[in-house]
């Protein structure tokens, strides 16, 4: 299994890929989704010892976040860059 760190610089390396919002929607899907990568990680930690659970529940919850971030700033860019094509299209 991938540690932590790999992780996180595996699924920013596909937000930063994405270059649709459907690639993007797919990808928050398949990470944070019901059956996504993260969730299925943190149903594991009900199998963990008490001490191990808390300290992977952290990292998993830190990058959960890090991974919302990332996402909302993603989608915002795309969304910006189809608005200019959108303005610079219909520019007389």
């Amino acid at each position: 299994m991938k540690t932590m760190q790999q992780l996180e610089h595996q699924l920013l390396a596909d937000i930063e890929k994405a270059v649709t919002l459907q690639d993007l929607e797919e990808l928050r899907v398949s990470t944070l989704g019901k059956k996504g990568t993260l969730t299925l990680l943190m149903k594991e930690l009900a199998q963990k010892e008490p001490e191990e659970r808390r300290s992977r529940g952290a990292e998993l919850n830190t990058l959960k976040d890090i991974l919302a971030i990332a996402l909302d700033q993603k989608k915002k860019d795309l969304e910006d860059e189809d608005l200019n094509k959108r303005l610079a299209s219909e520019t007389l």
